[in-house]
């Protein structure tokens, strides 16, 4: 056999496979069209006809990748916590602080990703998702936070994860759809205070 090639259906003709790269890039092609779709539309309204046109290419594309519209959802949930995961390290206390407010930021331009943390609370495949990456971003965060008391930049009052567990509760705290309007809203600034003094962050 030619190599590269592979022998279609059994006949004679012979077809170029499809690299790794091309796959994996049209995977994320339709990740990002259904995120721009569930943006637009929200996520329960989107169905895979809108993404396939997002993307201009074929329900036979997509399928390709995805047996089920459910699983592109666990898709997208694992690349925007994948990226959630990539963006909230810092060098210093103060780095991390700032990659945190910058994520919350990008969250409020993300209608959607309300919509479907939400439906993670009763599917049971983005629940394992979430629960996943929760507990890889937690051991992050607290890995980061020791090298920063190592440093003597914070001095927190309580042990290390009950400290992560504080920035964490603090942090999505500011996210809940109760605080989105008025006096409840959490604003960027005082988000940052919370966290300093969450971390006792340690003033020259």
């Amino acid at each position: 056999m030619i190599a590269g090639m592979r022998r279609a259906n059994g006949v004679k003709d012979w077809m170029p496979k499809r690299s790794r790269e091309y796959m994996d890039s049209q995977r994320l092609r339709f990740c990002e069209a259904a995120m721009a779709c569930f943006s637009r539309n929200g996520v329960v309204a989107t169905n895979l006809t809108d993404i396939c046109d997002e993307t201009g290419l074929s329900m036979g594309a997509l399928y390709k990748h995805f047996a089920s519209r459910d699983e592109l959802l666990v898709a997208v949930l694992q690349l925007r916590l994948e990226h959630r995961n990539a963006l909230l390290r810092g060098e210093t206390w103060a780095e991390l602080r700032d990659a945190l407010l910058r994520y919350r930021n990008d969250l409020d331009g993300l209608p959607f990703w309300r919509e479907l943390q939400a439906m993670a609370d009763w599917n049971e495949r983005l629940a394992g998702i979430r629960v996943e990456q929760a507990g890889l971003i937690l051991a992050q965060i607290k890995e980061q936070l020791a090298r920063y008391v190592a440093t003597g930049e914070i001095s927190p009052a309580f042990d290390l994860s009950r400290t992560t567990q504080l920035v964490s509760i603090i942090f999505e705290g500011s996210l809940t759809s109760v605080r989105s309007s008025g006096d409840l809203h959490i604003v960027l600034e005082d988000l940052a205070d919370y966290l300093d003094l969450a971390v006792g962050v340690i003033s020259d």
